[in-house]
Order: C-alpha cells, then sequence, then structure tokens
C-alpha cells in the first residue's frame, strides 16, 4: 500500500467519479472513462391517415 501512496505523491495521480465517468489524472495528463452509451431507437410517429372518399355514383343516363 505504501508503494502505492508513494506512486500517488511522486506522479500527482488523482481519481474522480464524475456522473459514471470515471475521472482520472496525473502530472502527464488526464484519462476519462465511461461506460459504453447505449442507442435508444425511436418509433417514428403514426402517420394521420386521411379518411377514405366514397365512390359517388354515377349519375343514371335519362331515357326518353
Amino acid at each position: 500500500m505504501s508503494k502505492l501512496v508513494e506512486l500517488k505523491t511522486k506522479y500527482g495521480v488523482t481519481v474522480a467519479l464524475v456522473g459514471s465517468s470515471l475521472v482520472i489524472g496525473s502530472v502527464f495528463g488526464q484519462c476519462v472513462l465511461s461506460p459504453p452509451q447505449v442507442e435508444t431507437v425511436e418509433e417514428p410517429a403514426a402517420a394521420e391517415v386521411a379518411p377514405a372518399v366514397e365512390p359517388t355514383p354515377a349519375p343514371e343516363a335519362v331515357v326518353e
């Protein structure tokens, strides 16, 4: 354990948990480890269906 404390002091390692990401920093830089993103699939909105048009009957022929 003392070896870890010595390395922490020597390289200035810091560790933090931000949200759901693990942030590790040192004198050399910073690294962020995040869990993989889960893609959500959105269903397209239901298209509005126009009311069906009823065919109008043809006028009857007038026979004289």
